[in-house]
């Protein structure tokens, strides 16, 4: 069995000391792969319920510990809880996740789990993507949608993770992050585990706008292999990603460091070089068949990065930044040009200063 003991002394002396932690209660909004995977390393060192509207979903992590929609017959732990009631679930909740789609957030939050709270909790986000309507990170959208009263604090955990590999217990690192870093430090320990790294950062914002870049940035990762092209090129392309990684965080007036944490470098490894990956798979679809169509888009539930390439693009475009790799995606995604002629059209001018 792989672990990290070796490499935190701090994870060392959690495992020793496991029973003198109180163990928390942990509500998880969402029953798909992510929020499921989740639940299985937390409820090690505390009480966890998932909340879900699938019936049929909830029944069968509760009576089988079994999510089969996601994982097949791999087995979850026995003592995750399951329900659809959500005033059970947020009854002794002590930190609310919300894994659930960026575009039913603000409902969910303000419909949902606002109306039914008996106590404050801290909430932390799992998901990643905007408030598209509004144009707001997601973070944002829980401070304003829930009272400071109710709400102990909002948290943002993210990193390389594939949910089936999380429940296969492969070592993963991720960042937990807020905007008070002392919230992040007291909250780490419930999540270690011996192959759960936490590392905390208060650049809450940071890792919420590294979270939403690398999904377009993975799709455009995709499409380049599914164009056929080497490693040689897929590197190149992979720099730039990180170029414009470093603009886009730039704007926002944020160290530009922050891109080497989990959810910035590392995430963009994990999801734009693996066919696991919802937006590295949708890209590659494209780049094969070296167009866009409404088949390849509905094949797939949830692609978060589509969503964001527009908002992405236009933001560039009013503050006047060059993103050339956005720019590719933009064309081929909104004006269908045919994904071989963009990469064509890229690399013929990469040394046009020579000219």
């Amino acid at each position: 069995m792989k672990n990290l003991n070796n490499t935190n002394n701090t994870n060392n002396e959690l495992i020793e000391n496991k029973d003198k932690l109180k163990k928390f209660n942990f509500t998880i909004i969402g029953s798909g792969a992510f929020g499921t995977a989740v639940a299985n390393f937390l409820v090690d060192n505390n009480n966890v319920i998932i909340y879900g509207i699938d019936k049929k979903e909830i029944d069968d992590i509760k009576i089988n510990h079994k999510n089969t929609k996601y994982f097949g017959s791999i087995k979850l732990k026995n003592k995750i809880e399951a329900t659809n009631n959500i005033k059970e679930a947020l009854k002794e909740a002590d930190a609310i996740l919300l894994a659930i789609p960026s575009h039913i957030f603000k409902i969910v939050l303000k419909e949902k789990i606002l109306p039914n709270m008996k106590k404050a909790a801290y909430f932390i986000n799992l998901a990643k993507g905007f408030d598209y309507k509004e144009i707001k990170f997601l973070n944002q959208i829980i401070d304003e949608t829930i009272p400071k009263n109710l709400n102990l604090g909002t948290l943002k955990l993210s990193g390389p993770s594939f949910a089936k590999e999380l429940l296969k217990k492969e070592p993963t690192k991720f960042v937990l992050a807020a905007k008070d870093i002392e919230i992040a430090k007291n909250l780490k320990k419930y999540f270690e585990t011996n192959y759960i790294n936490i590392i905390i950062s208060n650049e809450i914002y940071g890792v919420e706008i590294l979270s939403v870049i690398k999904n377009p940035l993975s799709i455009l990762l995709g499409i380049v292999q599914g164009l056929g092209y080497k490693m040689n090129s897929r590197a190149y392309i992979f720099s730039e990603a990180l170029e414009e990684m470093k603009k886009i965080v730039n704007l926002y007036k944020l160290n530009e460091n922050i891109i080497f944490l989990p959810a910035g470098v590392g995430d963009l490894y994990l999801t734009g070089n693996s066919k696991k990956s919802r937006n590295f798979s949708v890209g590659y679809k494209i780049g094969k068949n070296d167009k866009v169509n409404k088949k390849i888009l509905n094949s797939f539930t949830t692609i978060e990065g589509l969503r964001s390439i527009e908002i992405i693009f236009l933001l560039a475009k009013k503050n006047g930044i060059d993103l050339k790799l956005f720019n590719l995606l933009y064309n081929i995604t909104y004006k269908n040009t045919s994904p071989s002629k963009a990469m064509d059209e890229f690399f013929k001018g990469i040394n046009e200063h020579y000219e």
